[in-house]
């Protein structure tokens, strides 16, 4: 099984990545009060877009450019560093490597070169140095305004790294595209890193040792530097002060923390301790350990039996079972909880016919075989242990690594099981979600993507929703999301992101959403209902930038395809229908307008779809939902270059009734306007 993203490291031994936490991702992402993000940036409204710019030709050229490369997805976002990541990097609470001589040579290299590339494994409080770098620069006439790249490309390139005055970037190129980037990559970055050093920005990449290697990175070594993890203890303390629990700094010296001190854990694990010994009630060292620990001997003394099986017990297969379907299932039902026990064990080939669970342990034996309680229908995993739940998840995946994918169907199985209520069903999904978001794990999220499918692909929609617009996981669902639109592995991949670009995602980053949009009409047929649905909530919520991505759209024939599937989708329906009347009362919008629908009637794919909405413009129009006046003024200059004309002789009805009909003016006007074309054209 791959990881999500290539070369990131596995979690060591003993160590638990709590959802609840920043988990690796937030190393790379932090967009927490990123309202720049949300929409379209704009020279007028946009921070990021203000100052000077140094590119080719004048700002307002430079901010066109960003604004095409945006909607085409071929695109580098700016990101505003929330404050409590700046925090994290001040004088008084920043926390230096272990070896101090790594953050002096990167700050010498960032100084005289304009970029730095630090080198090391996601999680190991790298992006806190890198801004630690840029914040104390020293750089005049006042200190950079700083941005987290959050980069939209098939291959790095950088063309589209922002190249604007007293700005300070970190870029994380942990997760590479597939393939190389270009040979040139490696040198480009060091001209843009001198450019950037004359003119006044500065960047910090983030890379990942077992990823940046091989030609097209030579030209970086000189100024790439291998970045350790801070002192754990030392980081612990800061961060327990700064929590307001420095009166339980003194706890860190008692013995029992002694082995993990010598382990010396990563940043990330470190913070994640600091938030466990605050938010710990009382002094309990060893349950903060433990839980530190991901409870692995609770788990071990839990999956394996230390005294003879008894009479009516259950199998020691059959209790683990047990154990896993309530960690899946936490707070569900316990008829939830057997059932899925039961799947596990017949996709184990154990046969659990009537006979085979009659003479079997009993429910309540099971239950208590596995520790879980109930509390009138619900069942719960011991609840003092806090994340005890997603602790035995990782502890499974972890263990049984030959056998995650039998475990990945098996989860979604459940979710998918329409038996299993809906509730019990949303709580499987989001237990995936997490479970795929803290071990960086792309394959757990294509399970949730392909085998939700029908009535419980909502749930899918639901969790990736709120998962994309998470200011810790966020960027990770995002990218996997753009991931699908562009090579989905089916149609019901398609489908999933159509639904969650169409929905709050959209509504709320629309930007983000309409990208991917295009690439996931590019993969749909003429005429989807998913695509059209979701084009219908955007341009009910946000008719601007709908307008805005799909007039540059059209405009590209690169994008031919994707533009007219998502013209036609927009077509398709009222509201959508509505707003292409109402823009193609500007000029550019107007001949956009035109040419689409003179392409779609060429298109041989889309006969049969653009068919079908023609006839519902006319009845729409004989209704008055459209106006009729502006869809025959339109429809008259489609059709008025004669070889676009068969297709409406399909509208032709005997009798004199035809002329008066919306079809039989929208012929009448096309032919006097291609008359007067050609009158004016011999005179």
């Amino acid at each position: 099984m791959a990881d999500l993203v290539p070369g990131a490291e596995t979690q060591k031994p003993g160590y638990l990545n709590s959802f609840s936490q920043q988990s690796e991702v937030t190393d790379h992402e932090t967009d927490a009060q990123d309202a720049a993000e949300s929409s379209l940036p704009r020279e007028s409204e946009s921070t990021s877009l203000t100052g000077q710019n140094y590119g080719s030709g004048p700002f307002h050229q430079a901010v066109n450019q960003e604004v095409n490369n945006f909607w085409k997805g071929d695109f580098v976002r700016q990101v505003a560093i929330p404050r409590d990541d700046l925090a994290a990097c001040s004088e008084h609470r920043f926390v230096a490597p272990r070896d101090p001589g790594q953050l002096e040579e990167a700050s010498r290299h960032l100084a005289s070169q304009g970029v730095v590339i630090l080198s090391a494994s996601p999680g190991n409080g790298r992006r806190t140095a890198a801004l630690r770098l840029l914040s104390t620069l020293g750089v005049t006439p006042r200190p950079l305004e700083l941005f987290d790249l959050e980069p939209e490309w098939s291959k790095p390139s950088i063309d589209r790294l922002p190249k604007i005055g007293g700005q300070g970037y970190v870029l994380d190129l942990s997760e590479l595209p597939e393939g190389d980037p270009d040979g040139r990559f490696g040198r480009d970055l060091a001209n843009y890193g001198n450019d950037g050093r004359k003119k006044g920005w500065f960047l910090v990449i983030l890379a990942s040792p077992k990823e940046w290697k091989g030609a097209w990175v030579e030209p970086t070594l000189e100024f790439t530097v291998g970045l350790s993890s801070p002192d754990a203890k030392v980081l612990v303390k800061s961060e327990l002060r700064a929590r307001s629990s420095g009166d339980r700094v003194e706890w860190l010296d008692d013995p029992v923390f002694t082995g993990i001190w010598q382990s010396n854990p990563p940043a990330q694990e470190s913070r994640r301790l600091a938030r466990i010994i605050a938010e710990s009630k009382q002094r309990d060292l060893a349950k903060i350990v433990d839980e530190f620990r991901g409870w692995h001997d609770h788990i071990e003394g839990l999956l394996n039996r230390r005294e003879p099986r008894g009479q009516g017990d259950p199998s020691l297969l059959s209790m683990r079972a047990t154990v896993w379907a309530g960690a899946l299932l936490h707070g569900g039902q316990f008829r939830s909880v057997l059932k899925a026990a039961d799947a596990l064990l017949e996709d184990l080939e154990i046969s659990r016919a009537s006979a085979e669970v009659l003479a079997d342990a009993t429910s309540s034996r099971r239950l208590a075989a596995a520790k879980i309680s109930t509390y009138g229908e619900q069942a719960f995993h011991e609840q003092d242990k806090h994340d005890l739940a997603p602790a035995i998840l990782q502890n499974l995946w972890e263990e049984f690594p030959t056998q995650r994918e039998l475990l990945r169907s098996w989860a979604v199985s459940v979710a998918a099981d329409l038996t299993v209520p809906e509730e019990d069903a949303r709580r499987v999904t989001k237990m995936l979600l997490h479970l795929a978001t803290v071990r960086r794990d792309g394959d757990i999220l294509d399970s949730i993507g392909t085998g939700l499918v029908g009535r419980r692909r909502q749930l899918a929609v639901e969790a990736l929703t709120a998962a994309a617009l998470d200011s810790q996981i966020g960027a990770y669902v995002r990218h996997r999301l753009y991931l699908w639109a562009r090579n989905p592995s089916s149609e019901e991949t398609i489908k999933l992101v159509t639904e969650v670009c169409g929905g709050e995602l959209g509504v709320k980053k629309p930007g983000i959403a309409l990208t991917r949009l295009r690439w996931a009409a590019g993969q749909s047929p003429f005429g989807s209902r998913p695509v059209t649905e979701a084009l219908r909530r955007l341009v009910e919520a946000r008719p601007a930038e709908v307008r805005e991505a799909v007039g540059v759209w059209l405009d590209d024939d690169k994008l031919r395809i994707q533009a007219l599937v998502v013209f036609l989708a927009l077509a398709s329906s009222e509201s959508g229908a509505a707003f292409l009347l109402r823009n193609a009362e500007e000029e550019s919008d107007r001949r956009r307008f035109v040419e689409a629908w003179q392409q779609l009637l060429t298109t041989e794919d889309a006969r049969e779809a653009v068919d079908s909405q023609l006839t519902k413009w006319g009845e729409l129009a004989d209704r008055g939902t459209l106006r009729r006046d502006a869809l025959v003024d339109l429809l008259a200059d489609v059709y008025e270059p004669a070889i676009y004309r068969n297709g409406l002789s399909r509208f032709f009805a005997d009798g004199s009734d035809f002329v008066e009909s919306f079809w039989g003016q929208v012929l009448t006007e096309a032919i006097v306007r291609s008359k007067r074309r050609r009158e004016g054209r011999t005179e």
